[in-house]
């Protein structure tokens, strides 16, 4: 079994690199398929970004990342952002809040799915296991099978 953390608990979250404070992680970049953490952008302060390649990440801890390296220089397409969901026919259904990442690998198991604050204060969000992404005019779209959709909503 793997050990899942949230993406919403690790930002923030002191990145340390041979005992020394290098920054704060300040966001995950996915891969392009929108299965596993490419990489993570740290921050220090008011200083440029830097750009924490998945490879460098020796622990994933509750208090801080454990770099194995400095972080480095944020590469060209690191923007990426997975948000808008829609079915397998493009019918839109809500957009992505969270994410949950495994420890150990990196991949991210799990995408949790709002539809509006109404619905989320009515029955929750809903999360999901399978998933594709697909790119689009306004950045990627997560596209999410009928089933799994359906089981999601059931096992809220």
């Amino acid at each position: 079994m793997t050990c899942e953390m949230r993406l919403g608990r690790i930002l923030g979250l002191p990145a340390v690199c041979g005992g020394r404070l290098v920054g704060h992680v300040e966001r995950a970049v996915p891969d392009a398929r929108g299965q596993q953490v490419q990489g993570f952008v740290i921050r220090r302060g008011l200083g440029g970004a830097k750009w924490a390649d998945r490879r460098t990440v020796s622990v994933l801890g509750e208090v801080s990342v454990i770099l194995g390296e400095k972080p480095g220089r944020v590469p060209k397409g690191s923007d990426l952002a997975i948000s808008a969901v829609k079915d397998e026919g493009g019918l839109t259904l809500g957009r992505v809040t969270d994410w949950w990442i495994s420890r150990d690998s990196l991949e991210i198991t799990g995408l949790e799915i709002t539809l509006g604050l109404l619905e989320d204060l009515r029955s929750g969000r809903r999360r999901v296991r399978q998933w594709a992404v697909q790119p689009g005019e306004d950045g990627v779209t997560v596209l999410i099978p009928r089933e799994e959709w359906e089981t999601a909503a059931e096992t809220k």
